[in-house]
């Protein structure tokens, strides 16, 4: 056990989080909708906590609708 697993083990705190780990945290449970602007048009592209985008709607309810259809919990990027 290196130094700083020996800190965190003697204090109780959490072990920080891999890479991988915080990439995949809320995967399966938040989304984010990001406007998307394609031939002239705004399209609405709703995107797991990942970055992949799961879908692309004509109107923003309709993306809010997709997200709340698939039991994930919309975040805010601001």
């Amino acid at each position: 056990m290196n130094k700083d697993a020996q800190k965190i083990a003697s204090t109780g705190m959490t072990p920080p989080m891999s890479g991988q780990d915080f990439a995949d945290w809320g995967l399966a449970d938040v989304a984010y909708i990001k406007p998307l602007e394609m031939e002239g048009r705004t399209f609405y592209g709703v995107f797991a906590a990942n970055g992949q985008q799961l879908g692309l709607m004509e109107n923003r309810n309709a993306a809010y609708a997709a997200l709340f259809e698939n039991d994930l919990e919309p975040i805010s990027l601001h």
